[in-house]
């Protein structure tokens, strides 16, 4: 009986360690963005357009080919789906969507094409793939979500993104965790849980140079932990703060766990 309950339990150690780094699970991470006025963008997204909320629905309000409805209804068929799967968790469902989307982004989107900044997905049909990209990476935290969203911004290509979902997914958040999830010359303020005002700035002239500067500005001492998304393309990356190192890997989110005090600096380098 001792051997079938140590069977037993070995067995069960086992399963739950496989499921554990399955790479198909989701880690749900459901961070949140914060509201547009505390974020400025300085940047303009090469040869994209940044339109008003009324211009993006005036764009879809179209008569469009049966091909085109078809990729609408894939978009809005993957965004259903990642509703489902914030209030579920579900893996499942997961697997499914994850598997779409990487046949859309290939051959629709134009990522697994050498060329081509947006394959055959047509104009009005970008702010809802925007809009899919952008819920999925605050679902998952996933940097292909993210390298998705930048290739819209600044890949030759005239694409057409609302001003608020830029400024949705440039940082997000859970609580004092915080992700970067678009490089871009902009600034990010919010009030700490424990209090007092912590300001986040990018100073940098991506996409034509591969240097980030990160400062913060913050009246004291705060603790928080920093996600910054490190993109697929990346080439020995690397993130410094003086003489230290942090982690960094392509496809990859670097994180700076530590108590940020004023004026600290960290330098992101996408290529080296």
């Amino acid at each position: 009986m001792k051997l079938k309950l140590l069977f037993f339990a070995v067995a069960m150690t086992v399963i739950f360690s496989f499921c554990k780094n399955d790479p198909n699970r989701l880690s749900v991470i459901n961070s949140e963005s914060f509201h547009e006025s505390l974020i400025h963008v300085d940047f303009q997204p090469d040869q994209t357009t940044i339109v008003s909320d009324s211009m993006a629905e005036d764009s879809i309000r179209q008569i469009y080919t049966k091909e085109q409805y078809n990729t609408l209804n894939q978009i809005e068929e993957m965004l259903s789906m990642t509703e489902k799967i914030h209030k579920s968790g579900s893996d499942s469902i997961w697997i499914v969507l994850s598997n779409r989307w990487d046949e859309f982004n290939s051959e629709i989107a134009g990522n697994g094409q050498a060329n081509s900044a947006t394959g055959k997905i047509f104009t009005e049909a970008i702010p809802k793939w925007a809009e899919l990209n952008i819920a999925l990476v605050k679902l998952s935290g996933e940097v292909r979500f993210g390298d998705a969203i930048e290739k819209l911004l600044h890949e030759p290509g005239k694409s057409f993104i609302p001003e608020r979902f830029l400024k949705s997914v440039i940082y997000t958040h859970v609580d004092d965790k915080i992700f970067i999830n678009i490089i871009g010359s902009s600034s990010m303020e919010y009030q700490h849980t424990t209090g007092g005002n912590v300001r986040l700035i990018q100073e940098t002239n991506y996409p034509e140079g591969n240097v980030m500067t990160l400062k913060s500005k913050c009246s004291d001492k705060r603790f928080m932990d920093v996600y910054i998304r490190i993109p697929s393309w990346a080439v020995n990356p690397t993130v410094t703060h003086g003489n230290v190192k942090y982690v960094a890997r392509p496809g990859e989110y670097t994180l700076i766990s530590r108590k940020w005090k004023d004026e600290d600096e960290f330098r992101v380098a996408l290529k080296n």
